[in-house]
Parts: structure tokens; C-alpha cells; sequence
């Protein structure tokens, strides 16, 4: 059982890594606790970069001008991620509500449907380019709707990762492939020999490697004649909201830092560990309140 100070000790020699996130943002909001955190996959990822390795990290992405933006948008600056080519539109900002089940695990119940990131989407200007040309890795999602801009963001040289979780089509996947460098799956409910498949067609499809995580069951990362699997880091987890963008961190840390497959998986599930011994994604709360829960637009139902 690791202690957070522990976790925090074995990333200080992963060398401070340079990524900009692209895409998704939202606000996670607690139904039992009336509270909403900062999160979304390609927001959480640069977060992560500069919160546990103290790297160059920069965010690109469309928030909007209600009260949950700004806490938002002062909460990325204040851990010291660049969003100077964030858009803000006039409208709700992306939220997402959670709620505990019966079981006591977190489960999405609702969403406002993006907000204003659902009605809009980001078209990468020169400037744009320019922004990213300074970071050494871009990392977004399927939930950012910029699949039509990879090709001209890898011709510029930049590598590009792509967390596909569980909601990517296979036409999607054979679309981005050529142009994903590292590409994460979740696959939490599935056998072995699925996530065995699921690893392989991302190699076949493109991609240089592939990395499937399996929530409690560890991850595996595929490689072109390479299997590479890992266990989770046991701790006493407060909150697992935010583990697989921590994972997908440390994984693309220890890659900028030019360590092997194996190491990089060992740095990736460090990360996903502590990221488990952090409220919400990674802190920093707003009261939710009445405004917050009259945005639940779209439920969910679980079965």
C-alpha cells in the first residue's frame, strides 16, 4: 500500500515533460456533495503534466462565460497551464454530473451535452499552430471534435496522442490512426482475449502503440510484436474520478523522457494511483448549486 508521498517520490525522476492539451472541458459535478470539479480528458491530461512533473503544459479548448468558466479558466492558471488560445463563447460551460450508486462508486448520470462546446467546434488557425509548435506533444480525446485537424497538426511535426476511452466507432478509429502516435482505450467490463483484440487493431489500424486500461485489473500497451502489461499501485483511493487521465500522464511523460514501454507503464500507473488520493480529477471545487443542476439536460441510464 503506497502512501501519496511515496507515489510523489518515484515520479521525481521522470523528466519534466512539454504538452498541450486540445479539446474536451468540463465541470464534474457531485450530486451528494453539491460541488463541481475541474475536468474533461484533454483539460485533465495537461493538468496532470504540470501538477505531478512540473512540465511545460498548455491548453486549447472552448469554456464558456458563465460562473463555472472563470472558476474554470482561474483554476488552470493557477496550477500553471497556459490557455492564452482558449476560446470563450457566450453559454454554459461542459459539465458533467455524477452520482454515487448503490455500491458507493462514482457513475456519470447526466451531462448538459458539452454546452457551448457541444453547439461549437475548434478550427485551428496559424496562430493556433504556432501555440502548439511550442510544446513537444499534443494530447486530446474523442469527446474534442478535432479529428479533421490531425493530419495538418502532424504535418507540422507535432506527435499526437488520442484517449479514444470507450466511445470511439471503428471508423473513427481507422480515420485518426495514421496520425496517432500513442492511443488509449478503456476497457474496464472486457475479457482478456477482447482487450487483446482491441489492442492489436489499434497497431493494425496505425497507431505505434496502443494502451488499453482496465480500471482495478491494470492496463496493457501493445507494440508492433509486444505485449506489455501492468498492475495497479494499491492505495487507499479517495476519489478514482480522474486515474485514466493521470495514467495516460504518466505514460506520456515517461515516453518525452525517453523511457522504455515497461518503465513508461510503471510511471503511467504511479500516476493513476495518485491521482485516487485526490478529490475529483484534481481538486479545486466550486459549490454546485441549483444553477449547476438545471443544466442536466441528458441522463443516463446504467444497467
Amino acid at each position: 500500500m503506497y502512501l501519496p508521498n511515496q507515489l510523489r517520490e518515484l515520479l521525481i525522476p521522470v523528466a519534466a515533460p512539454s504538452l498541450v492539451g486540445v479539446g474536451d472541458n468540463v465541470l464534474d459535478c457531485y450530486l451528494d456533495e453539491d460541488l463541481a470539479y475541474p475536468g474533461g480528458n484533454a483539460l485533465n491530461v495537461a493538468v496532470y503534466s504540470r501538477l505531478f512533473f512540473g512540465g511545460k503544459s498548455g491548453f486549447i479548448g472552448i469554456m464558456g462565460d458563465d460562473r463555472f468558466a472563470e472558476h474554470l479558466r482561474h483554476t488552470i492558471v493557477e496550477v500553471g497551464v497556459d490557455c492564452e488560445r482558449t476560446r470563450r463563447a457566450h453559454g454554459a460551460n461542459g459539465m458533467a454530473f455524477v452520482s454515487l450508486d448503490s455500491d458507493g462508486d462514482r457513475r456519470f448520470v447526466g451531462s448538459n451535452y458539452g454546452g457551448v462546446q457541444h453547439q461549437l467546434r475548434l478550427r485551428m488557425t496559424e496562430q493556433d499552430h504556432d501555440y502548439i509548435a511550442r510544446f513537444a506533444r499534443l494530447h486530446t480525446s474523442v469527446y474534442s471534435s478535432i479529428e479533421s485537424e490531425l493530419p495538418s497538426i502532424v504535418d507540422r511535426g507535432t506527435k499526437t496522442s488520442f484517449d479514444y476511452s470507450n466511445d470511439a466507432t471503428d471508423r473513427l478509429i481507422a480515420e485518426t490512426a495514421p496520425y496517432v502516435e500513442v492511443g488509449f482505450f478503456s476497457a474496464g467490463q472486457a475479457s482478456a482475449s477482447e482487450v487483446d483484440d482491441l489492442g492489436q487493431r489499434g497497431i493494425r489500424a496505425g497507431m505505434q502503440t496502443v494502451v488499453v486500461t482496465r480500471g482495478d485489473q491494470g492496463a496493457v500497451a501493445y507494440e508492433k510484436g509486444a505485449r506489455h502489461p501492468a498492475a495497479v499501485k494499491d492505495v487507499t483511493a479517495v476519489d478514482a474520478l480522474g486515474a485514466g487521465d493521470a495514467f495516460i500522464a504518466g505514460f506520456l511523460a515517461g515516453r518525452a523522457g525517453g523511457l522504455d514501454t515497461d518503465a513508461c507503464m510503471d510511471v503511467a500507473a504511479t500516476t493513476g494511483a495518485l491521482a485516487c488520493t485526490m478529490r475529483g480529477a484534481f481538486g479545486y471545487p466550486v459549490v454546485a448549486g441549483v444553477d449547476a443542476r438545471k443544466q442536466i439536460l441528458r441522463r443516463y441510464s446504467h444497467t
